[in-house]
């Protein structure tokens, strides 16, 4: 009955979302709110790809959805054995993925990442009691030989960590494809005239309370579609037809990249089997390091895609980092 109670209470969890919506074009114009959900939006940069694969992996409104390879990159962890990983721990950090920002999160009103952060102490007690030694996964070494396996503790001490991202008494505008700008009436203006609406009689106001398993369907359509807040707003079924286009004409790989760097100058060893016929991969063998390289990822930010300046395929994440950017740190 408790644990019933608890998923109630948590259920009437929400935040406000107003849309103004162009009937005609069945097409969100503008959406309008204040701190908590755009908390929330920009906590997405903050998450693993690991664990956004993780989180798109489940039903929610939305179905499952693949996070493009990434999705088959942390199937292929998961199904690992630990014989060919280092120890429990590494597959841990990997499908369990640690967010730098973590302490941030578990302020937000609604964190879809509910992993629970956790301390593990040394067995040692001169670690544990004085040197205050811990880590975050279970059965790491410490620096003294013995094991972090006593535990875990729940992290509890947040009173320095600040109320989320953006101030509490700002409001903002939020553009179909998630560019987050300060609320101001002549952007408003500026988008009811890019939209070609004269007139505000063909448009429509709608307030929306957001939930959690709500949050998890604009992450989903952030990455699968340029207009995640029409297809949220409207349950737009066609959605994936709104994918962003590939851009590898735009991303220069290999002999493209500048060289005259140390960094540059160090490579990996893959061997590529290719059909002939079509120039398709078929498979890839490679040693250790090179597999360590691409499990890495799974540990990167979704912000770490602005290294891609832009041309990430996501665009609607390219934009709502590219926001996050020209907001004003000092008034924002």
């Amino acid at each position: 009955m408790a644990g019933g109670a608890t998923q109630s209470a948590e259920q009437v969890v929400n935040v406000t979302l107003r849309v103004l919506v162009d009937k005609a074009r069945k097409k969100v114009v503008y959406a309008e709110a204040e701190k908590d959900f755009v908390d929330v939006l920009l906590s997405f940069l903050t998450l693993p790809l690991g664990t956004i694969a993780r989180l798109v992996s489940k039903e929610s409104n939305i179905e499952a959805v693949k996070f493009n390879s990434i999705s088959s990159l942390y199937q292929s962890v998961s199904d690992l054995k630990e014989e060919y990983l280092w120890n429990k721990a590494c597959k841990e950090m990997l499908i369990k993925p640690g967010n730098s920002m973590e302490a941030y999160c578990h302020q937000l009103k609604l964190n879809i990442d509910e992993t629970e952060p956790l301390q593990y102490l040394c067995e040692y007690p001169f670690c544990r009691l004085v040197r205050n030694s811990w880590s975050i996964f279970y059965k790491q070494k410490c620096k003294c030989g013995m094991l972090f396996n006593s535990g875990p503790v729940v992290i509890d001490d947040m009173t320095c960590v600040p109320d989320g991202f953006v101030k509490e008494t700002a409001s903002f505008i939020i553009r179909d494809d998630l560019y987050v700008m300060p609320n101001h009436l002549r952007t408003s203006v500026c988008l009811l005239k890019k939209h070609g609406i004269n007139d505000l009689a063909n448009t429509e106001k709608k307030t929306l309370l957001i939930t959690k398993k709500e949050v998890v369907d604009l992450l989903k359509l952030s990455l699968l579609s340029k207009t995640p807040i029409t297809d949220f707003i409207l349950k737009n079924k066609n959605f994936l037809c709104n994918s962003n286009p590939k851009f590898q004409s735009k991303i220069r790989i290999g002999k493209d990249l500048p060289s005259d760097s140390d960094e540059a100058k160090k490579n990996m060893v893959v061997i590529l089997m290719v059909r002939k016929s079509n120039t398709k991969v078929l498979f890839a063998t490679a040693e250790e390091d090179f597999a360590d390289f691409l499990f890495s990822f799974l540990a990167f930010p979704l912000g770490v895609l602005q290294m891609l300046e832009g041309l990430s395929s996501l665009s609607s994440i390219d934009g709502l980092y590219r926001s996050m950017t020209e907001l004003s740190s000092e008034r924002y």
